[in-house]
């Protein structure tokens, strides 16, 4: 255990080193706690359970970019008891003994922005990392599932609601269909998709000044599907399509409105 632990440290010491790297979004509708080892009973074993791997995605360079690029996406994922420390869902505390249900709180990265990622964010700046306070609610109707959460932090506070479809289709193989949409502040919006007239200056005036404001920032469809290759060793591909509305939408920073994101995963649990 001591060793898991250690391990566990030193691999959260050295992402910040890789931050301009990897991708930190949230893979979409890829809950570990649903994709159970083959052959596991259903209590779980005490003590730290970790998952470590990592994978590809392609994602737009920024959203609203007109291009996409290829990044590096690392799985970072270790629970002990109820308490969970995740590359995608931050460090946080499950208050919740239902196995159907998971409610608490809980200290997540933001999504960083780096002015050399596309030509079009020229004089736009650094967006960087920063922790956000959340809280969040997940709850399985099985086959359906409903997933919810709210963080905020310097860059402004923003909310997150989805549901789907999550179902097996083989001993090893699980599928799960989803919607989803995001809701963000003015303060935030401002921060990913807002033109101050300095930036609009630094960028040779390319960009226009442009103060966006608080509403449903983007809707989402999702989709996964995750294998088992052994109690260990499993991989998951996923895809979603999203569209921006309102503010992030007409911001002079958004070529395209609407995208295509995919990525695919190799992870081990030990």
């Amino acid at each position: 255990m001591k060793q898991r632990v250690l391990l566990l440290a030193a691999i959260m010491a050295s992402l910040p080193a890789f931050a301009q790297q990897f991708e930190n979004e949230a893979i979409p509708d890829l809950p570990l706690r649903n994709i159970p080892p083959l052959g596991e009973p259903a209590p779980p074993p005490p003590g730290w359970r970790v998952t470590l791997g990592g994978g590809l995605a392609y994602v737009p360079r920024y959203e609203g970019s007109a291009s996409d690029r290829l990044r590096f996406m690392p799985l970072l994922d270790a629970t002990h008891g109820r308490l969970f420390i995740s590359s995608t869902r931050g460090i946080g505390y499950n208050l919740s003994h239902s196995p159907d249900m998971e409610y608490g709180v809980r200290l997540a990265p933001s999504h960083a922005r780096w002015q050399n990622a596309d030509p079009r964010l020229n004089g736009m700046g650094d967006i960087g990392y920063s922790f956000e306070i959340g809280a969040f609610l997940n709850m399985r109707f099985a086959p359906w599932y409903i997933s919810s959460g709210f963080n905020t932090g310097v860059h402004g506070t923003h909310a997150d609601l989805g549901g789907g479809l999550g179902f097996p289709v083989s001993d090893a193989d699980r599928l799960r269909f989803g919607v989803g949409t995001s809701w963000a502040n003015a303060t935030y919006n401002r921060t990913y998709f807002g033109v101050s007239p300095g930036q609009s200056m630094a960028s040779g005036d390319v960009l226009t000044p442009y103060s966006a404001s608080a509403g449903i920032q983007d809707y989402a469809l999702t989709a996964n599907w995750a294998h088992n290759y052994s109690r260990q060793w499993f991989s998951s591909a996923g895809a979603s399509y999203k569209w921006l509305v309102g503010s992030a939408a007409n911001s002079p920073l958004t070529q395209r409105r609407a995208a295509l994101s995919a990525n695919f995963l190799v992870g081990y649990r030990f």
